[in-house]
């Protein structure tokens, strides 16, 4: 829906390349099965970013106008976010993208942020 109403010539290459699932070759070089891709668009696949970018700027748009872009700046690049400021507003944006990036497809790991104080 985001890229239909962002990008509308970018939403007909999308849904009509991946409206039906590919179909992969697995070939073990004696017999070949064939099984439908239903994950959309992966990694290496040229339309991948554009896809990504577009899905995910809502939720950058909605992040930005939640806090004090002077006090709290966001990067967003292939998949990783940041956020750099006072403490007080990087926390805020944190909750925020925790909560909202899943409800968008986004999903933070927690596990694998740093935070880095001056």
């Amino acid at each position: 829906h985001n890229i239909r109403e962002l990008c509308p010539p970018f939403h007909r290459f999308i849904s009509n390349t991946y409206q039906k699932p590919a179909m992969l070759v697995v070939c073990d070089g004696e017999t070949t099965e064939y099984m439908g891709s239903h994950e959309g668009c992966t990694q290496g696949d040229v339309a991948a970013m554009a896809f990504y970018a577009l899905g995910v700027k809502p939720l950058i748009t909605e992040l930005s106008s939640a806090f004090d872009t002077s006090a709290c700046k966001q990067i967003w690049c292939a998949g990783d976010s940041t956020a750099a400021g006072r403490l007080e507003e990087i926390k805020g944006w944190w909750g925020s993208l925790c909560v909202r990036g899943p409800q968008c497809g986004y999903r933070p790991k927690p596990s694998k942020s740093v935070l880095i104080v001056g």
